[in-house]
Order: structure tokens, then sequence, then C-alpha cells
């Protein structure tokens, strides 16, 4: 298999045109000064070997395996290609003869799997060279002879390339069984499955000095075990065919190696809040990444009583109405050394569940959705702006002794920090959505033939018709992914949309 893919562009603009015309648009008709000229282009290349076997000895033993070298033009020419293995066993239980008597069982098989993959997602253009930028006006030199103050711009490296990239690998292994009931009108399928990645694609924290942008390496390693549950019912009641489905999965998420000396490296951050995400060995990837509130100083007598062994505040700069912030490495005061834990964006379990009935020509499909376990980083609103409209949770705001015990009075300066990383921001982001809904009828072809219609269905349907959740945002389900996963700075939510259509077929 031989992929090739060729981009070239080129974009040019001048600004100041009389006549805001298409037909008179044009950059020798432009008046302005200024002209912004650029081109772009990328190129790059994936070449790969593979092979498969099967086996089949009657029809209970299986075994399959394949190879695979691939090979991308993306890599560098020490690592461009790699090899790829992966198996398959299976037995079909029951097909044996001591399963014969076991008239209740209409399928069981037991599956074990393990193979490896490469991927190159994630990779820059580029990343094996070193480029050099320009116009920088911190590389610019005076040059002998030139009038004074002149300044003659220079170069730096934009990132250090590295030639050693290769193939991000991933192994996994998996143990599955499959179950059939009253002739596989029930089935119920359970997966447990590890992965491993190594030579994770990621960029090397590394000093600025090497470059403006970190060069990339295959420098972590992360590991992921669940469990994949499916389960599938079908059954006829008269002239009602019903045919239910659910699934769940559950995801255990462990960073094993970040790739550098420390072991940790903070991430996403908010003017005015600080950083919210983090990446740490031995943690999920990533986590929410602030301090641990303990409540609100209701009067003056808790904020002076909030000291540590030498009697000092520890909260020096608190009032009654800030956050009393929890003294996480007790050493006695409040700082950045007290930001831990306090939150993740990946869900420990994945639910989605359909139904479907079809009854004398009508038919009624829905399925739902929702994640349970997951927090949701709200860091929508704009700390650094302080005349705006609030969120509606600041109603509850404290604003005089016992009026609340969560969030705080309202202050122009802040000196306590209120609004730094915390656990103010965390909200549960678990949630049930019915992502779709579909009423249909199809018209009797007694009726369609009459006008050279062999088939005639009519429908009305919805997408994200309601969400079950607690989360009081926008929307629970987050779509930014990497270090931003559950991170919700103002996403947008999801339309809701009808739609009422036909299908017809002549």
């Amino acid at each position: 298999e031989f992929t090739r893919y060729v981009q070239e562009g080129f974009y040019a603009s001048r600004e100041g045109l009389y006549l805001e015309d298409r037909d008179f648009a044009g950059l020798s008709v432009a008046t302005g000064d200024e002209i912004d000229v650029s081109s772009s282009a990328d190129e790059y290349t994936y070449f790969s070997l593979f092979a498969k076997a099967n086996y089949s000895y009657a029809g209970k033993y299986l075994l399959s395996a394949t190879v695979r070298r691939d090979g991308s033009s993306l890599f560098g020419v020490n690592n461009r290609y790699g090899v790829f293995p992966a198996f398959s066993a299976g037995w079909r239980i029951k097909d044996e003869a001591f399963m014969e008597d076991a008239d209740w069982l209409s399928d069981l098989k037991i599956r074990f799997s393990w193979g490896t993959n490469g991927s190159v997602q994630g990779l820059p253009r580029g990343y094996t060279t070193t480029p050099f930028t320009t116009n920088y006006f911190d590389t610019a030199y005076p040059i002998k002879g030139q009038a004074t103050g002149a300044l003659q711009s220079g170069y730096r490296r934009t990132w250090i390339g590295n030639p050693d990239l290769k193939w991000e690998e991933t192994s996994q292994t998996d143990l599955g069984l499959d179950f059939g009931f009253l002739g596989n009108a029930l089935t119920f399928t359970v997966d447990w499955y590890k992965k491993k990645t190594d030579g994770m694609l990621m960029q090397m924290p590394l000093p600025a000095y090497v470059g403006d942008t970190p060069p990339m390496g295959n420098v972590g390693k992360m590991e992921n075990s669940g469990i994949e549950m499916d389960l599938s019912y079908r059954f006829q009641v008269s002239d009602l065919n019903v045919k239910f489905g659910a699934n769940a999965s559950y995801l255990k998420n462990k960073l094993i190696e970040l790739g550098n000396a420390e072991g940790w490296a903070n991430y996403d951050a908010i003017q005015n809040i600080g950083t919210i995400t983090r990446a740490e060995n031995g943690e999920p990837f990533p986590f929410f990444y602030g301090k641990k509130t303990a409540g609100i100083f209701q009067n003056w007598d808790e904020v002076n009583s909030y000291v540590n062994s030498k009697g000092e505040k520890i909260q020096p700069n608190a009032q009654p109405g800030d956050v009393r912030f929890v003294d996480a490495n007790g050493d006695g005061k409040i700082d950045d050394a007290d930001r831990v834990k306090i939150g993740k964006g990946m869900p420990d379990w994945t639910v989605g569940f359909s139904i479907a009935l079809d009854w004398r020509g009508f038919d009624l499909n829905a399925f739902f959705q929702g994640t349970i376990g997951n927090d949701v980083f709200d860091g929508s609103r704009r700390i650094d702006l302080k005349s705006i409209n609030l969120p509606s949770y600041m109603l509850d705001r404290w604003h005089g002794e016992g009026t609340s015990n969560k969030y705080p009075r309202l202050s122009e300066n802040d000196e306590n920090g209120n609004w730094l990383s915390s656990d103010l921001y965390i909200k549960d982001g678990s949630y049930l959505r019915l992502k779709n809904i579909q009423l249909g009828y199809t018209l009797p072809k007694a009726v369609t033939t009459k006008f050279f219609v062999q088939n005639l269905r009519v429908y009305v349907g919805a997408e994200n018709l309601f969400t079950i959740t607690g989360y009081d945002g926008f929307d629970p389900e987050i779509s930014s992914g990497g270090t931003s996963l559950g991170v919700d700075k103002g996403v947008y939510p999801q339309a809701k949309t009808f739609t009422v259509g036909a299908n017809i077929t002549f």
C-alpha cells in the first residue's frame, strides 16, 4: 500500500479598495502600502507491506496472524520503518462434545489476542530537521557601516531536529468471551484489555535557549486497561419487534513515564487562574491541578484561628468571606506547593444503549450515551474582567456569616487568591444524553404502488433532545482532547436539531 500527500498554497493581500465589489477586487487596484504575501507546501508519504494468515480446524479452533512493515517520510532517516506483528486465537467451546446437552446456551467462544501497531498521530511536520527563524527583534544586530541605530535581523533555531524520531508503538493484550442464549436472541460479550504505548511522540521539555519550540521525541510511556461489555436482546410480541442494545466500557489510564528528569510537567493555564492541568508519573494523563479548599471563613475568629505550629496565620491576607485553602504539604503556609490533583477529565465509565421498535409499519429508534466518573474544569468565567456578567452560581456566594460555605465574596482585588486554580472549578461532568431519536412510518405497498413508488417512508427525528447532568455549564460533553481533556473554556454547546423527511424508492 502506498500513499502520497501533496499540498501547496499561496496567499496575498493588500488593503485599500475603493469599491467593495469582487468584480473590481485585485492587488493592483488596492491603495494600501502594506502587502502581505506568503506561501506554504507540505508533502509526506506512507509505504506499507503486510501479510495475513488464517487457520480454522473443525470450525472451532481458530488462529490468525498478521505482520506489517510500515514506513513514513515523517520520521527521520534513522527510523523510517517499523515492523508490527499480531496474532489471535479463538476456541468455540459450544461446539465441543461435552457441551451438547447445554441447550440453554446457543454460543460460547473464548478469544485471545496480542499485537502491536505503530502511530504517527500527533507528529507535526518538519521535526526531524532543524529550521531557522528570522525577523525577531532580539536576534537583530548592528552592522558596521550602517546608520546609527540600524539593526539587521539575524537567525535563530526554531527547534532542534531529531533524526531519530520513530513510530509510536502500542502493544495490546485482549481476552474476551462471547455468549449466546435463546438461539442467539440474547448475546453478551465481555473483553478485558491492557494496552501499553511506548515511545510516545511528545514535545521534550527542554530549556528555551534550544529554540522557540521544544523538539519532538519518543519520550513517553502510557498504560491503559479496562473492560468492555456489550449486550443485545431481540424478541417479538405479536406484530411488535423489539431490539435492545447496551454497552459499557471501563477505562483505567496511567502515565508510566513522561520522559523528563522531573517526572512531571504542567500544561494548560488560564489567565489569572494559573496552571490547571498536569502530567505526572503514576497518575492519569492528564489531571486537574490546583489547591483544595475547606469552605469559607465565616468570621474573624475563624480567620485568626487558622494558624500554624508557630502561631502564624496560614492565610495572612484572608478575611471573612474568603476561601479557606488546605495546607496540603503541612509547611504552615499556602502557596503553589500546596497544589495537588483535584480531578480528571477522563471518565471511568462510558455507556450507551439503544432501542429499536417496529410495529405494523411504524418504527422507533433511540440512542442514549453518557459518561460516569469524569470531572469538568469550568474555566468559562473571565476572572480577569471584573465588570462582567457572572455565572448563576455566584448568586450563592458569601455575603454575610452563614450565607455560603462554598463560593467566596465578591472582591475587586482578591488579595486572598480566591479564584486561583482550586477545586472550586471542579464539577461533576457525568451525563446521560438522548443523542438521537427517530419515529418513522412506511406506507403499505398497496398504497405506494398506485403512484409508481416501491417504498415510501416518512419520519421525524431529533438530535441531542435532552441531557441529564449535574453540570451547570453549557455542555458536559467537552470535546477537547489531549492535555485539555475536560477543560471548559466556554465550549459552544451542541445544537438541538429537529428533522422531518422522507425516503422514497421508485
